[in-house]
């Protein structure tokens, strides 16, 4: 099973029916009806944001934004095994941010720990108008 957020099935279920038919029924499809290589959609995320503020977001960068909508949707243990984690421990220590309200906008700290320290990871996520900005912006 996988969980979604509920404006994530809406988009999908509107995508579904726009969809080109492909042998595969996928939602998201290659010109030619394959499935997506994620070296192909790396490649053209990067193309995407390359000359935007957008350039340091990653694909990896939106498990933990899977994960802290799954989270908020169900639970934690549903967020690990959304992330393939083994221990929800690790999921919600470097994969759930917590929210905060500034000024009524809404921002999301997640850390990520490297080495013996640990450092904020900016993150923007479109979808919750979510920002996040380094100590040191």
């Amino acid at each position: 099973m996988i969980a979604l957020p509920r404006f994530a099935v809406g988009m999908i279920m509107a995508r579904k029916l726009v969809a080109a038919d492909n042998p595969h029924d996928a939602i998201f499809a290659s010109r030619c009806g394959t499935w997506l290589s994620p070296n192909n959609v790396r490649r053209q995320w990067r193309e995407a944001g390359a000359d935007t503020d957008l350039a340091w977001v990653t694909p990896h960068t939106f498990r933990k934004t899977v994960a802290t909508l799954i989270k908020e949707e169900t639970d934690t243990k549903s967020a690990a095994a959304q992330l393939g984690h083994s221990s929800e421990e690790v999921t919600a220590t470097y994969y759930i941010g917590c929210h905060i309200r500034i000024f009524g906008r809404r921002f999301t700290i997640v850390s990520q720990r490297i080495g013996d320290r640990v450092t904020h990871q900016p993150e923007y996520d479109m979808s919750l108008d979510l920002c996040l900005v380094p100590p040191d912006a």
